[in-house]
């Protein structure tokens, strides 16, 4: 999991009116860690939702590890599954119909990995984030800092190239 991002000039218009995200530019090395802060409202989410390829940017460009994913003005737009990128999101984003073993495996089951890979690689996520011994646990009998928890361990679970975190702290 380690893949450079450039972020240039990124817009975000919604609709007439201010835009969510406004010239925004960075760079972050392969295996660094970068944090956006700012006001609730000033366009963090939508940032890393246009980096996940979940919004369209309206204008700018997005790379990552040097490969063009997101750039309007030359018609590149590479879809989210396409990306390569984990995202944990500040709602959680789990099935509540599924065990928190089923939630981590999601990802590996929609890539078509074989049964006993699956396995092992919930196993070993589970056992990173601390959640191993609730792997057969309904997601909706865990508290918020577990729910999260099985997130961020869903996102790990494929080893993504690039890890996005959306209020990372919230509930933990």
């Amino acid at each position: 999991m380690s893949a450079s991002l450039d972020v240039r000039d990124l817009r975000k218009q919604f609709a007439i009116g201010r835009p969510a995200v406004d010239g925004v530019s960075f760079h972050v090395p392969a295996g660094e860690i970068v944090v956006l802060l700012g006001p609730s409202g000033c366009g963090k989410t939508t940032t890393l939702r246009c980096i996940a390829g979940l919004e369209h940017a309206s204008a700018g460009r997005i790379s990552i590890g040097g490969r063009i994913v997101s750039a309007p003005a030359n018609g590149v737009q590479v879809s989210a599954r396409l990306r390569n990128i984990g995202m944990v999101f500040q709602s959680y984003a789990v099935w509540p119909h599924m065990t928190v073993k089923q939630n981590v495996a999601y990802p590996l089951r929609h890539r078509r990995v074989p049964r006993a890979e699956i396995d092992r690689k919930t196993g070993e996520v589970l056992k990173l984030v601390g959640l191993a011994e609730f792997a057969d646990r309904s997601v909706v009998s865990l508290s918020g800092g577990q729910m999260q928890r099985v997130a961020l361990a869903r996102s790990l679970v494929y080893q993504p190239q690039l890890l996005l975190l959306d209020e990372p702290l919230s509930n933990l």
